[in-house]
């Protein structure tokens, strides 16, 4: 017998000694009596040994976050190389702003803001927004575009009457301030850091493309024209700043500057520029037009363009006879597309993150954040004052002096 054993016996031949009344067989009772109180004490340890560990676990369940189920993948399908992404449902979108929302920031997913919004059709006022008050002031109808300074309270806008202008609108005061050109204006954009307007000018007689450079508070508008002769777009003739602030982009029928080993049957893409002089620098294989220096990524390595999908041949300037515009971001080194995308008109947010707007639902203009796998990240409504608006540019908090 075991030392353990003997002592739980000896425990129940004394328990069984201090009762009144003796068993009969009081042997066979005494180890029945042992081995019921081993069983308990058993027990007793084992729930004591479970208590200690939940003790020990508990709180890394209770603090442990819930897990998020995967978002849907939004867009056609990817890409051969892409894996497709398991829709799930959308997430919730932020509330709609108040009546209110003129007196500050329009917030929008990916720490962003409305920068200014305006209608080209409906000919209604431009809200734009002015860091210094922190609050929306409207800007007439009578001019036909918008590009809010993400550093300064101007704003570049051109009108019908005053094709070959460019103005800079203070927002203070209320009164533009114009630049002559010697030829007509189709384009207007900042750059990335803000300190210079970038205008896509054409000379009436050539058709010669010549970028211009207009620095507030430096002078009038310089030009640098990019070609002796004129160039074949392919839809979409307008320069677009590159993230380095020292490259333009067009998009280009043939290319200025062939890449070595550059295959002839995909001639179309996107010819770069140096800004401050218009020398050619480099061809990117990229066939889409580029809606504007938001369509970038951060680094420069994807590019999000709108393409025609239809019997034309590459290369073949203007939109196909048959066909509909297509969305896709675009490898700007390979011009391989990653994925189908909802729309071409995106402002890059974050190195990974864009953001898009969407009028599915009738009545609501809808902010939709992504990533560049093509999940939807978070989505939020737009004031329904801005509901017509098609002309919207959107910058970053700390861009826009927030």
């Amino acid at each position: 017998m075991s030392e353990r054993a003997d002592r739980l016996l000896r425990e129940a031949v004394a328990e069984l000694a201090g009762t009144p009344h003796q068993p009969p067989d009081f042997a066979a009772t005494a180890v029945v009596q042992g081995r019921r109180m081993r069983r308990r004490r058993q027990t007793i340890a084992a729930a004591a040994a479970i208590v200690a560990v939940g003790a020990i676990v508990a709180p890394y369940v209770w603090l442990r976050p819930d897990p998020q189920p995967p978002a849907e993948a939004i867009g056609g399908p990817p890409a051969a190389t892409t894996p497709a992404v398991t829709p799930t449902g959308a997430p919730s979108p932020r509330p709609t702003p108040s009546d209110a929302w003129p007196n500050g920031p329009v917030e929008l997913p990916g720490d962003a803001l409305v920068l200014s919004a305006g209608s080209t059709r409906q000919g209604g006022p431009t809200w734009a927004y002015d860091a210094t008050r922190r609050r929306y002031v409207s800007i007439p109808a009578i001019y036909t575009s918008v590009r809010m300074a993400p550093h300064r309270p101007v704003a570049a806008v051109r009108r019908t009457d005053r094709p070959t202008d460019v103005g800079l609108y203070d927002l203070a005061t209320g009164k533009p301030e114009w630049f002559r050109t010697d030829g007509v204006v189709t384009a207007m954009e900042w750059s990335p850091d803000g300190s210079r307007l970038l205008a896509t000018v054409q000379d009436k007689k050539s058709a010669i493309y010549s970028i211009g450079l207009l620095i507030p508070d430096d002078g009038p508008i310089r030009y640098h024209p990019v070609k002796t002769r004129p160039m074949t777009c392919t839809a979409l003739c307008r320069f677009t700043w590159l993230p380095n602030g020292r490259e333009v982009a067009l998009p280009q029928a043939d290319p200025v500057v062939d890449r070595p080993g550059s295959d002839a049957s995909r001639r179309s893409g996107l010819q770069l520029f140096t800004a401050d002089d218009g020398t050619p620098t480099r061809f990117l294989p990229v066939q889409g037009d580029v809606s504007s220096s938001a369509a970038w990524s951060p680094d420069g390595s994807l590019v999000v363009v709108s393409s025609w999908s239809g019997s034309s041949a590459p290369g073949t300037p203007g939109p196909p006879a048959s066909g509909k515009p297509t969305a896709q971001l675009v490898s700007a080194q390979t011009g391989e597309v990653v994925r189908q995308l909802p729309s071409a008109d995106v402002t890059w947010v974050t190195s990974g993150q864009f953001l898009y707007l969407e009028t599915v639902q009738p009545g609501r203009l809808t902010a939709v954040l992504v990533d560049s796998t093509g999940v939807e990240q978070e989505r939020a409504e737009l004031p329904r004052e801005l509901l017509r608006s098609d002309d919207v540019t959107v910058a970053g908090i700390t861009v826009a002096g927030r």
